[in-house]
């Protein structure tokens, strides 16, 4: 994103969405408008190590084509795909990056800058992000589906996020569509969604098909993108009419339209509110086909067209935003969201990155009995 001047006397947060594949960082203003983005592949396979430092880079260069110092942000926020401890600031766990086990995130972030971080599941603060500046303004109760490399969710319901007893609610990309069916890479339940239309399965069954001698124009394709099956190539075959993708991303699209009937006949939400990396590029050819089937399979018929069947409005900024609005929420409360105020850094020399990666390796002291974990399953989208 091109650098934007930055006016003086304001304050900004840095909103992070931290992938499996990249990670995204983001300066955000008071009002939720994203001023400047750096983006940074993860490298995941080169261990905690790598990420985190990449992780540090993307944040100094989005502040840099902010044209802001580092004193000027007043909140760090990250959102990641996988297991977290919010009020410890601690991902448990990762695992789609190798390694990634009780890392002390938040300390590690604030060794960079000494404000207050949040954390949670970067498919929740997806959602905050909708409901708070994107396709959810105004609403009430909604539910946001980001479909990627895997397919997570965010429960909005009352106006607040909603983590359930044990922290865990929300894992809907593990409702289960098709009794007997596969297992998602990675575990999950047996017919999960996940398995069945996240881009991870949409891949596997392309590339079964290809493999049993199915014409297609997808290994030229693949050829021009180093044999990678991304959402650009999904989208590139569809707009020349490969029968063959197609047909695979229609059923894909209707086992997700099962999958958002049974949202809607359960929590009756105002809106269904679908991101990721498949949606971001397939767009309206693919929601559509979802809500077509959701409608139909809707118990209560009555006022169905009334329940919204979106994109997201913010594209692949929601997590960056999301956290964003965490994190100045945290530095207006001058507490983590969790309502469990962060340790200050001791005073003296400032730890360096090197120090910060290295704290990766040190496994995290556990939370007391009676902590509140915050648990999802890894999505991720892009």
């Amino acid at each position: 994103m091109a650098p934007t001047p930055a006016r003086k006397n304001k304050t900004y947060t840095l909103g992070i969405d931290l992938g499996g594949t990249k990670i995204l960082a983001a300066i955000v203003d008071a009002t939720g408008k994203v001023v400047a983005t750096a983006k940074k592949t993860t490298q995941a396979q080169a261990g905690p190590q790598v990420v985190i430092k990449r992780l540090i880079k993307a944040m100094e260069e989005a502040v840099e084509n902010a044209g802001i110092s580092r004193e000027d942000v007043v909140g760090i926020g990250i959102g990641v795909p996988g297991i977290v401890d919010s009020a410890a600031g601690v991902i448990v766990n990762i695992t789609n990056i190798p390694g990634m086990q009780n890392v002390e995130i938040a300390k590690m972030l604030r060794a960079w800058r000494d404000v207050p971080v949040a954390l949670s599941n970067d498919v929740r603060v997806a959602a905050i992000g909708e409901l708070r500046r994107g396709a959810g303004r105004g609403l009430r109760n909604m539910v946001t589906i980001f479909v990627g490399t895997g397919i997570g969710g965010g429960l909005i319901l009352n106006g607040e996020i909603h983590s359930g007893s044990r922290g865990s609610a929300g894992e809907i990309g593990h409702i289960v569509t098709l009794a007997d069916g596969p297992y998602a890479p990675g575990g999950g339940v047996r017919g999960g969604i996940e398995a069945l239309a996240s881009r991870t399965a949409i891949e596997r069954d392309l590339r079964a098909g290809l493999a049993a001698g199915r014409k297609s124009i997808l290994p030229r394709l693949l050829a021009e993108k180093d044999n990678a099956l991304t959402s650009s190539v999904l989208t590139a075959a569809v707009e020349a009419g490969d029968v063959f993708t197609i047909e695979t991303l229609e059923r894909a699209a209707h086992l997700l339209g099962l999958h958002a009937a049974s949202l809607i006949n359960t929590l009756d939400p105002e809106a269904l509110i679908y991101g990721g990396g498949v949606i971001e590029g397939l767009g309206k050819w693919m929601v559509g086909r979802i809500a077509r089937t959701a409608r139909q399979h809707a118990i209560n018929r009555a006022g169905i067209d009334g329940i919204q069947i979106v994109e997201a409005e913010l594209g692949e900024h929601s997590g960056v935003v999301g956290a964003a609005l965490l994190a100045r929420d945290a530095a207006t409360a001058g507490a983590t969201p969790a309502a469990a105020p962060v340790a200050p850094r001791r005073r003296g020399r400032k730890p360096g990155l090197k120090a910060a990666a290295r704290s990766a390796r040190k496994p995290a002291r556990q939370p007391a009995r009676g902590t509140t974990r915050a648990t999802a399953k890894p999505t991720r989208k892009r």
